[in-house]
């Protein structure tokens, strides 16, 4: 379920992580990955196999959806995404709240909405991605920083750069070569970041949660499509509709347990 929550728009790896109840202990095997080793490779390992599994499988699905349905599958993604915003915010208020975490979200999704909106303007993925050994090292990094930061989703800024059905194509070819590079990056983002996000939520949990609140408002402006006031049109609206209240339900389970357990004490 992580790997497919790397891989697809308007999910993110890291939240799916949050979801399960694991992902402090995920961020915690990586970031301290020498301490108790093999305990963490116990932990570790299954998720590995499991992550690239749902990426290589899921990938298939995703280029077929986007091939044949573009505009439903958008406002599928649009809906997932927004229908996080409340557990987004609820975990971001967990150890209190300040005003000024307001300016840390507003800078953060002004950012990001600028580069969706220029991106419109002057699209990235007008033409194929320049499949370099940087910019796949590039893609590979973005996907561990997805799976490692909760509600961002990497798919997003992917498609921001023009970069995702570039990676969608080397996924589902099975490109060995291709592979490689993005493997690469997609490790050393997640050892570089599992010990950067451990160390700044541990110094300003507010900020950063907000921060990343931010990011992932303004990514959705991503990948809106254009409307032409067809059934098309409808049945997007539809999806999107069905989409916000599937993630935010699913969202809503963390919540939900920890009742359950207090009853239960």
């Amino acid at each position: 379920m992580i790997g497919i929550g790397s891989i697809a728009p308007g999910v993110s790896g890291g939240s799916i992580a949050v979801i399960f109840g694991i992902y402090d202990k995920l961020t915690d095997a990586v970031a301290h990955f020498y301490r108790d080793f093999k305990e963490k490779i116990k932990f570790l390992w299954p998720l590995i196999v499991g992550g690239a599994l749902g990426v290589l499988l899921f990938s298939n699905v995703i280029q077929y959806l986007f091939e044949n349905y573009n505009t439903q599958i958008r406002c599928l993604f649009i809906g997932l995404m927004i229908g996080t915003f409340p557990a987004v915010v609820r975990q971001a208020n967990d150890r209190g709240f300040r005003k000024s975490y307001l300016i840390w979200a507003g800078v953060a999704f002004i950012v990001t909405a600028v580069l969706a909106i220029l991106n419109q303007i002057n699209p990235v993925s007008s033409g194929p991605m320049n499949e370099s050994f940087i910019m796949l090292f590039l893609s590979g990094a973005i996907i561990g920083f997805g799976t490692i930061i909760p509600g961002i989703s990497a798919s997003f800024i992917l498609m921001a750069l023009g970069a995702y059905e570039t990676l969608l194509h080397i996924l589902t070819s099975f490109d060995i070569l291709s592979m490689l590079p993005i493997a690469l990056g997609l490790v050393v983002s997640i050892l570089l970041f599992a010990k950067l996000v451990s160390y700044l939520y541990q110094r300003a949990y507010g900020i950063m949660s907000y921060i990343v609140f931010g990011l992932l408002a303004g990514s959705v402006l991503a990948i809106v499509p254009p409307f032409e006031g067809n059934m098309t049109t409808i049945v997007s609206l539809l999806l999107m509709i069905a989409g916000l209240i599937f993630s935010y339900l699913l969202s809503t389970i963390p919540q939900r347990n920890k009742k359950a357990e207090k009853k239960l004490s």
